[in-house]
């Protein structure tokens, strides 16, 4: 999962390159297959991690187990604080995956064809949603941490 975070911002920061190179000084207006391939690469490997990153993340997730003491008093199993940081990374994920997807987005549909002018070529879409991946990536690890600390807490 983490591998896939990190292929896509690798290949959106090769997208950035190859855009880069096909928009010279004078001709911006003409697009770069290559960016397009490679942000689509990118933009589906950021999914597939995320939607890997949260079938895991929540299979592995504790929060939801229940002891019951006494039989009137019923205590969680888990610590509360690792509770929050493993829902707060989980609400965190899906923030971070639309953000990078958005500007991941933004990026390939300035390379789909040929442009009467300018725009917004000049921004660096793919390589900002590159670096969202590598974000994305630490957040999920950060999650996963959380777990196995839960698990550990509890034994």
């Amino acid at each position: 999962m983490v591998g896939l975070d990190v292929v896509a911002g690798f290949v959106a920061m090769l997208a950035e390159v190859a855009q880069q190179k096909a928009h010279t000084v004078t001709e911006c207006k003409s697009p770069s297959k290559k960016a397009f391939v490679l942000g689509l690469i990118a933009l589906g490997c950021l999914l597939a991690a995320h939607f890997i990153a949260v079938m895991i993340g929540c299979i592995i997730s504790d929060s939801h187990t229940i002891v019951t003491v006494f039989p009137i008093v019923t205590v969680f199993s888990a610590p509360k604080i690792t509770q929050r940081v493993t829902m707060a990374c989980i609400y965190l994920t899906w923030i971070i995956a639309t953000a990078g997807a958005g500007i991941l987005t933004m990026g390939i549909w300035m390379n789909r064809e040929s442009r009467l002018e300018c725009g917004f070529t000049n921004k660096q879409f793919l390589s900002l949603g590159g670096k969202v991946c590598f974000l994305h990536a630490i957040v999920s690890v950060v999650m996963y941490l959380a777990n196995f600390i839960c698990r550990f807490c509890i034994s």
